[in-house]
């Protein structure tokens, strides 16, 4: 005999009693998963809810609870700060729903799982690219999504991580005096991160030191001056132009 589906709801919240959600018989629907899945993720306990998540998704391909149970599968990984697992979880479902109600909030998430585990300037970005690609492609796919406002904010963030990743890693080989490794650096972060203007002019003084060291004193001149001209109040134009005096001066 069939169940009316307003019985299997009422049923499933009656498991709910006590503020400790039952686990289900192995006959459930997935409409009492669903129920007792959201239960245990509010209540954060987050083991719980993925496996009334992970049971829906395995034994109701079919279900139309599927695409949430996806979601808040991926989002009890997020909440619980297992963020690579949640990464796995929302990459999925970006995939497999490319254009639902929720799939800018998927994107978002799927960043923010990269975004939360980003290192320091001075190490490896793979994780930090990973993140900036999933905020760009929520921006460009849903410009009027209630997300992109905060992803552009994350976006601005992570180019300021990355131009400071380059900036490390070309100062590093400056020092040691491993100019031809160093300079294709700083002419990078001039070229790629002009929304980066203070890390930039510090590439474009660092870049014409470059060319001191190696006595390329055209090119050094030319940096130099292109420096004060693009950001004259900064610093650096400060430092460039007592380096062109020196410059004249020694000529």
């Amino acid at each position: 005999m069939r169940r009316h589906p307003v019985a299997l709801l009422l049923t499933a919240a009656a498991l709910l009693t006590g503020g400790c959600a039952v686990r289900p018989a192995d006959k459930a629907s997935p409409g009492e998963l669903m129920l007792l899945g959201q239960e245990d993720l509010r209540a954060e306990r987050y083991e719980s809810a993925r496996q009334a998540f992970q049971r829906l998704l395995r034994e109701y391909p079919d279900s139309n609870h599927r695409r949430e149970a996806l979601l808040n599968l991926a989002n009890s990984y997020y909440q619980g700060e297992e963020y690579i697992e949640a990464r796995v979880q929302y990459a999925e479902y970006v995939q497999l729903y490319p254009v639902s109600r929720q799939t800018a909030r998927a994107y978002y998430y799927l960043g923010m799982s990269d975004y939360n585990r980003i290192l320091e300037p001075d190490q490896e970005q793979s994780t930090t690219r990973d993140a900036l690609k999933s905020f760009q492609e929520l921006v460009r796919r849903f410009p009027r999504s209630e997300f992109t406002a905060q992803a552009k904010e994350r976006i601005q963030a992570l180019r300021d991580r990355l131009a400071r990743h380059h900036l490390y890693v070309a100062r590093f080989y400056l020092t040691k005096g491993k100019r031809v490794s160093a300079i294709p650096r700083f002419q990078e972060v001039v070229k790629e991160f002009a929304d980066q203007p203070g890390l930039r002019a510090e590439a474009m003084y660092y870049l014409a030191e470059s060319y001191m060291a190696e006595e390329s004193y055209q090119k050094a001149g030319e940096a130099y001056r292109n420096l004060i001209k693009e950001y004259p109040a900064n610093p650096y134009s400060q430092r460039a132009y007592q380096r062109l005096v020196s410059l004249s001066n020694a000529r």
